[in-house]
């Protein structure tokens, strides 16, 4: 799967710091796979830390389902 700025996405890493099915928005997806792709966490960006963009390979994200956030 190929991601672009501004795909959703959702987590199935496994890694316990970004639980399986966090959602967010692809920032930046970089040219050499092992650089993974940057992606604001919905978490992150609700509570406000200012946290940066998480960096995610692909292989560890997943297009987000529709869901209606309004």
């Amino acid at each position: 799967m190929s991601y672009s700025a501004g795909d959703r996405v959702e987590s199935c890493t496994g890694d316990p710091d970004l639980p399986d099915g966090s959602l967010g928005t692809v920032v930046v997806v970089y040219d050499d796979y092992g650089d993974g792709i940057d992606v604001d966490v919905d978490v992150d960006v609700d509570v406000g830390d200012g946290r940066p963009p998480r960096n995610v390979l692909a292989c560890g994200l997943e297009p987000a389902p529709d869901v209606d956030r309004s």
